[in-house]
């Protein structure tokens, strides 16, 4: 595997765990958790070594308004803690 072999899948798995990030809508959430920077490093590196990044780009380009990520994905258990911190906060305080 040739250097632009290895950045052009590094650039490759960057955009498809940003717009999982996206899709689902975490990625303003996760910018603004403590210590976001070492969560979004360890994040990527899982989604560097995820080894379904063409079934990632289907599930993408055919989900539209998903409630978690794909049970294959190497960062859904992040981004569903993610997920219900979000639904908390918009709930109402009892």
């Amino acid at each position: 595997m040739s250097v632009l072999d290895i950045f052009s899948r590094l650039t490759q798995q960057a955009d498809l765990m940003d717009a999982m990030m996206d899709k689902l809508g975490v990625a303003n959430e996760m910018r603004h958790m403590p210590d976001h920077a070492a969560v979004l490093r360890r994040a990527a590196n899982r989604c560097l070594t995820c080894e379904k990044p063409d079934s990632c780009q289907h599930w993408l380009n055919n989900e539209s308004h998903p409630d978690e990520a794909p049970a294959f994905c190497k960062n859904h258990d992040l981004f569903e803690r993610v997920l219900d911190q979000m639904d908390k906060e918009t709930q109402p305080a009892a």
